[in-house]
């Protein structure tokens, strides 16, 4: 095993006892744990334990690549979704510039905006890690990452690509449910308004697959039964069939349809997508930004309004439709003042 290995593994089972609320101590290879006694019972070593890290050892608490004690860590360890916090840090940020910037990135429909005041401040973005599984006559699965502003909902688009390059301090070990009931309520109704339309660009070649598939299985089921419809047509023109005969095979022949739409039902259950969708990770971004407080002029009405500067894609969030919870960056008002999407601005949900 080379050294690399070694550390990775000796740096990940620290970490796995250090979250779970152990106490530690490294001596050499060696790793002495004293474990909460549910974890100790559950991955099978005393409370007070002393672990041989990257060899075997001969009381069977060896913890090696392989090993059944390795195994039995990293099953509990994939048990709860890990989160990480991680905080990022600007030695510059914009600070002027940030009409042209909202003209470039917003369109008000009957509105003027201006800044009223920037201000710096730390906000906080909550990026999800999803694994998806789209089943069907076969199966496909990935990853999808979906990134919020905690403060405003408004939701970031490819915000962990754009993380490599920043400098960061990354911190693991944080609680496995960091919010309060009405947060974490409003972090599913985010996921389940904006996961839907993320995972479908995902598995869109999947889909027109499993369509080309239907397609073509459809086309030859109808130009079977159109064939045997023919065959059994043609012989009822010869001579001498009974009556009895003739009305038998005109009964057959009047329930091809059914038999052809219920073998199509058939066909559409089998190539019908169903897609599961998992947390798999949870990370914490901690960053400088800049909140715009900016006044929006809708004739001789105004209304205030607050657009976040995100440093880390060095752009403008969307605003939140006041209606549906969208991220939007075409914005329309109602005669309550509201923002709005296109699709809300035919009738506020809000205003009814």
């Amino acid at each position: 095993m080379n050294s690399d290995q070694a550390f990775d593994l000796e740096a990940f089972v620290e970490r796995f006892f250090i979250c779970r609320g152990a106490a530690i101590e490294k001596k050499g290879h060696r790793l002495d744990v004293l474990a909460p006694r549910e974890l100790a019972r559950r991955i099978g070593i005393p409370d007070l334990c002393s672990l041989t890290i990257g060899s075997e050892d001969p009381d069977g608490y060896g913890v090696h690549y392989g090993s059944p004690l390795l195994e039995k860590i990293a099953a509990a360890a994939c048990d709860t979704v890990p989160l990480v916090t991680m905080r990022l840090a600007y030695h510059y940020i914009k600070s002027q510039g940030f009409e042209r910037l909202i003209e470039a990135c917003f369109a008000f429909r009957g509105a003027v905006v201006n800044v009223v005041k920037p201000a710096e401040v730390l906000t906080e973005y909550l990026l999800l890690t999803c694994r998806y599984l789209a089943q069907s006559d076969e199966q496909k699965e990935g990853l999808v990452s979906l990134a919020f502003n905690l403060e405003t909902g408004a939701p970031v688009s490819h915000i962990e690509t754009m993380l490599g390059t920043v400098e960061k301090q990354v911190e693991a070990g944080g609680k496995p449910v960091p919010f309060e009931a009405e947060m974490a309520e409003r972090i599913i109704q985010w996921v389940q308004r904006h996961a839907p339309g993320t995972v479908e660009a995902q598995i869109e070649p999947f889909r027109e697959s499993m369509n080309r598939r239907l397609r073509r299985d459809i086309a030859n089921l109808e130009e079977y039964y159109a064939e045997l419809k023919q065959e059994m047509t043609d012989k009822l023109m010869r001579s001498g069939l009974s009556e009895g005969l003739v009305q038998e095979r005109q009964e057959k022949i009047s329930l091809i349809p059914d038999e052809l739409a219920k073998k199509k039902d058939d066909l559409f259950k089998k190539y019908s997508i169903k897609v599961k969708l998992e947390l798999s990770g949870a990370m914490m971004i901690r960053t400088p930004a800049v909140k715009l407080f900016c006044q929006a002029t809708i004739g001789r009405r105004k209304k205030p309004l607050t657009i976040v500067y995100n440093p880390i894609d060095k752009s403008l969030d969307p605003l939140v439709c006041d209606g549906c919870g969208d991220g939007i960056y075409h914005i329309q008002f109602c005669d309550g003042l509201h923002l709005l999407c296109a699709s809300c601005t035919r009738k506020c949900p809000i205003c009814g």
